[in-house]
């Protein structure tokens, strides 16, 4: 019989811890939160939508390289002859565009400083840009797609017309202001690293106001539009190394280089 408390049955001990008990093994539906779950239609398998698209490309690269080298000869040189430089001497594809900027400035700033500082300013960009949003989305945005197109044309633009100004007034002169200023006296670092360094930071300046006037972007945006500004500037530079450099590294139409040059 159980005990009456006040008028009213109590229930046994056991009971009441077994009723505790169940209301703590109770299972509720949770939700991950490790990743969003409203993406779940965007997502595909690595096998096979992946792995299968990777091996068929790799098939197609495979046939193209063997059938170019059957039927297409490399123009190879003759056995290398310490005695002997090559003009022009060119170094590897990737390294072409120091080595176009080595024919504008000091060596130190062409082949150390720049490319430290690029590189340095590179790896920053995740400490700059923390937000999650877009990222791995071409430009984020519609306005940041339009800011990539700006971008290409004005570094494309103005890398082009500093070469050649360059190459028409002195190579290495900073469009001959150097010589005048070699003329008067004045020291080699103001006219082959100072003058070349306020050329290039003055281009930098330009586009980072124009992008801020025209489109009025965010920190992303503007971070995509120095980026791609240094994309498009190391491959211009690589293109007029590689094509556009004939004997004594003087502009030239790929046409007109040797044959073991284009």
């Amino acid at each position: 019989m159980a005990e009456l408390v006040q008028g009213q049955p109590t229930q046994p001990q056991n009971q009441i811890d077994e009723a505790k008990r169940q209301k703590l093994l109770e299972l509720v539906r949770g939700r991950a939160l490790a990743r969003p779950t409203d993406l779940a239609d965007d997502e595909v398998m690595v096998w096979p939508s992946l792995v299968v698209v990777e091996a068929v490309c790799a098939a197609v690269f495979l046939l193209i390289l063997t059938f170019l080298s059957i039927f297409v000869n490399a123009p190879l040189l003759a056995r290398a002859n310490p005695n002997q430089t090559p003009n022009p001497s060119k170094a590897p594809w990737y390294f072409l565009n120091m080595q176009e900027l080595l024919l504008h400035m000091d060596p130190g700033l062409a082949g150390v400083i720049v490319p430290s500082v690029t590189l340095v300013l590179l790896a920053a960009i995740p400490y700059v840009d923390r937000s999650p949003l877009g990222v791995g989305i071409l430009g984020t945005s519609a306005k940041g797609r339009k800011i990539i197109g700006f971008t290409t044309v004005f570094t494309i633009v103005v890398i082009v017309a500093l070469i050649v100004l360059d190459e028409v007034r002195g190579r290495g002169t900073v469009f001959g202001i150097g010589s005048y200023l070699a003329d008067k006296g004045a020291p080699r670092e103001l006219t082959e690293i100072v003058l070349p360094t306020l050329v290039m930071l003055g281009g930098i300046a330009t586009l980072m106001i124009l992008v801020h006037v025209i489109f009025k972007p965010t920190r992303r945006e503007m971070i995509i539009a120095l980026f791609t500004g240094f994309y498009v500037g190391y491959w211009i530079l690589t293109i007029f190394g590689t094509s556009f450099r004939g004997v004594g590294q003087d502009l030239t139409w790929p046409w007109d280089l040797p044959l073991t040059h284009h």
